[in-house]
């Protein structure tokens, strides 16, 4: 229930950060080679990190967790000492090794990676900066999907307090809209809704974003009472922007994948990783269409409930024309097990159920050059419709 709720509430807007680990260009095995070159030459740190980050995303791009996981952690041993001269940087390496390390199934190294990625910000840029406050929040929601709820409410109240302290309304909007998402997936709605409200109270009366997510969050509680036409009734009323990021509605969680005799359901066992990239539209009316496996699948049996997942899901209407194509979007989905070391050996093993994780590629340009023509061909597509006639064929 908290992965489906945090899969709606990570898409609340915030400032961006200065240490966006997720805009980063991959171009084929470039960045790998790039960063050899420039390890061969004893680059300056700076261009290490940014060799080593854009090396990493290509490595997991591919699906090479694990050398996308290693060259992270050699790289924060050669480059964290230059913490202090470059926080940003050296932060985004922590953060980049928290979302390797979660899709590997490193659970205590993605949290410690996402800690270490916010006391790195806390300490050289402050911890009120606009920056610090924005990772804090990310750092809460990976201790809630792994099970710290009670940790990630406490620092969803800090967040709020120090971007109240400092009016930065936005962000202290934003970590009291989580703080309402995690009391009503613990199930007091009550207190949820008088957050919620706060949350709205914060934003002001002219932050429409805000009411949309008051608005959804509403109809979601109603949907849980059993109230099945509450996302219509609420898609009908909302429209976004379609160059803004999808806003979602609803969405189930990949149905269960983990086989009665504890094996993985394609057949491996559990010390595999199976993953696969997932292209898919989003419609006008906010409904998805033409889901598909991008990449060579891995998912073996899984394929099934993860294209059923993606096909399920209702995101707000964009304020389109009818004809408008609608938007292209690229998830990766990974299923693994978790590493943990076994009773009487050091060697860290695969154990318990496999668990799903998914991570949007679209924005993120970890892709392949096939994929990047797609969403490329899906924006040509739509600024031709926006001068077309109305009710004219689309190609």
């Amino acid at each position: 229930m908290l992965s489906s709720i945090l899969l709606v509430a990570a898409q609340t807007t915030v400032p961006p950060t200065v240490v966006p680990t997720e805009e980063i260009v991959v171009v084929g095995h470039r960045a790998t080679d790039a960063l050899a070159a420039c390890l061969s030459r004893q680059c300056p740190p700076a261009e290490d990190v940014e060799a080593s980050l854009q090396a990493s995303v290509e490595m997991f791009s591919g699906g090479q967790y694990a050398k996308a996981r290693h060259t992270l952690l050699r790289s924060i041993a050669r480059n964290r000492r230059h913490a202090a001269q470059l926080p940003g940087p050296v932060s985004s390496l922590y953060a980049t090794l928290a979302t390797v390390a979660e899709h590997e199934g490193y659970q205590r190294e993605w949290v410690s990676a996402s800690r270490s990625n916010v006391q790195v910000l806390r300490k050289y840029m402050g911890e009120d900066n606009p920056s610090t406050l924005v990772e804090e929040m990310g750092f809460a929601r990976d201790l809630v999907e792994n099970g710290n709820v009670s940790t990630a409410s406490g620092i969803l109240t800090k967040v709020q307090r120090l971007a109240l302290n400092t009016g930065k309304k936005d962000l202290a909007a934003g970590a009291t809209f989580r703080r309402a998402w995690l009391e009503m997936g613990s199930g007091n709605e009550k207190r949820a809704i008088q957050l919620m409200d706060e949350a709205v109270a914060i934003a002001g009366p002219a932050n429409r974003a805000m009411a949309d997510l008051r608005a959804i969050f509403l109809a979601r509680i109603a949907l849980r009472k059993g109230d099945a036409g509450a996302i219509d009734a609420l898609a009908a009323r909302l429209r976004q922007s379609a160059v803004a990021r999808p806003m979602l509605l609803s969405s189930r969680p990949v149905e269960d994948v983990n086989a009665p005799d504890g094996m993985i359901s394609n057949g491996a066992a559990n010390g595999d990783i199976a993953l696969a990239d997932v292209g898919y539209w989003i419609r006008p009316d906010g409904r998805t269409a033409d889901a598909e496996i991008l990449t060579p699948s891995g998912l073996g049996r899984w394929e099934r409930a993860v294209l059923q997942q993606v096909r399920e899901r209702r995101y707000i209407p964009l304020d389109v024309p009818s004809v408008h194509p609608g938007i292209y979007r690229i998830d990766r989905f990974t299923i693994r097990s978790t590493f943990n070391f076994v009773t009487g050996t050091r060697i860290a093993q695969r154990s318990g159920p496999a668990t799903t994780h998914i991570v949007d590629l679209t924005e993120t340009e970890a892709m392949s050059a096939a994929q990047k023509r797609r969403v490329a061909e899906a924006a040509t597509a739509a600024a031709a419709d926006q001068i077309a006639p109305v009710g004219s064929p689309m190609q």
